[in-house]
């Protein structure tokens, strides 16, 4: 028995070591007869900034303590969550912590345990301080939307300039405006790229309409698409964007849009759980092998690919163009 003891002990010192570590703390919520009576970690009363004699704090001392802008939507999700059919809860929120008012991301995730007539009966879970996360994201955010604002503004320019020099040749201003057009089109597009704040796509082909628009203003589209209706999230939406602008990209500087009479044929095919995306060039240069180096453009696409989507994507460098197909999931595609 003493053993058992003394490596029960063991465990449960290196269970606390590792919360430390990874600022996480753990709770238990006793929810019987719609009480909560709290029993915190030591971990979670760090990761907090309270004294040790809140172990057993109120549930109003915890909505107490989230930041005023996020109260009204975490309570309401906590509630709904206990008193509905939950079994598992997960938020994130922050929170101002008594001990220095500093104000910190908490995710907290958790899973409510209910008895044989679906009431709750206790929430166990873990608090895990992700502040320096959301600061990451809320830079990059920032950097993108400022990259964005620049890149606008080139665009901008370029077709103010182009108008301008119009204006002399006015057997030319139909030319120019319609110059203007694709130019102002390949700045939406763009805007995908770096996820701006416009509304994101519903589905794959009208994402995909939107990023091929500047290329086909002509009477004959030098990209057609077709194929399965297939809904998209915001975070797919972006990384696609970005794979069919750097293909498209590379179509124009050495592919079927560098020549006239080349063209892009784009097929959407749904079965199931799986999309396959292909991408295939037709009437361009004579395609000779592989090419010997990748570009920074083709390393970030293949990481795109893999890290947001969760997807496999082949070349063909066939002697008639290039072909590329994307083998996704439609449940990675909603995210």
């Amino acid at each position: 028995m003493d053993e058992t003891l003394r490596r029960l002990r063991l465990r449960e010192e290196e269970l606390a070591r590792v919360q430390r570590i990874g600022q996480i703390g753990g709770l238990e919520v006793d929810l019987r007869e719609g009480a909560f009576r709290n029993k915190r970690s030591p971990e979670y009363l760090a990761v907090h900034g309270l004294p040790p004699e809140s172990e057993n704090e109120t549930h109003e001392a915890w909505v107490a303590r989230i930041h005023p802008e996020d109260r009204d939507r975490v309570v309401s999700h906590f509630q709904r969550s206990v008193f509905g059919t939950d079994v598992e809860y997960e938020a994130e929120y922050r929170i101002v912590r008594p001990s220095d008012r500093a104000v910190r991301w908490i995710l907290a995730k958790a899973e409510i345990q209910r008895d044989e007539l679906g009431k709750p009966v206790k929430l166990i879970g873990a608090h895990i301080d992700i502040t320096a996360r959301r600061t990451a994201e809320e830079q990059r955010e920032l950097i993108a939307r400022e990259l964005q604002h620049r890149i606008g503004n080139i665009f901008a320019v370029v077709g103010s300039l182009i108008s301008m020099a119009a204006r002399a040749e006015p057997a030319s201003a139909k030319f120019a405006e319609g110059i203007v057009e694709r130019i102002a089109s390949l700045n939406r597009a763009h805007g995908i790229v770096l996820k701006s704040s416009e509304r994101a796509p519903d589905t794959l082909l009208e994402l995909i309409g939107r990023l091929i628009a500047p290329y086909n203003v002509g009477a004959t589209p030098l990209i057609t698409m077709n194929g399965d209706e297939v809904r998209v999230g915001q975070s797919a939406s972006t990384a696609i964007a970005l794979v069919l602008h750097e293909l498209a990209t590379n179509a124009v500087k050495h592919g079927s849009l560098s020549v006239p009479g080349g063209t892009v044929e784009i097929k959407v095919q749904a079965s199931g759980d799986d999309v396959r995306l292909r991408w295939g060039e037709f009437g361009g240069p004579m395609v000779d092998g592989e090419p010997q180096r990748r570009g920074f453009g083709s390393l970030l696409v293949d990481r795109a690919v893999k890290s947001q989507l969760g997807a496999r994507m082949h070349f063909a460098w066939l002697p008639s163009g290039l072909v590329v197909e994307i083998e996704m999931t439609k449940s990675r595609l909603k995210t």
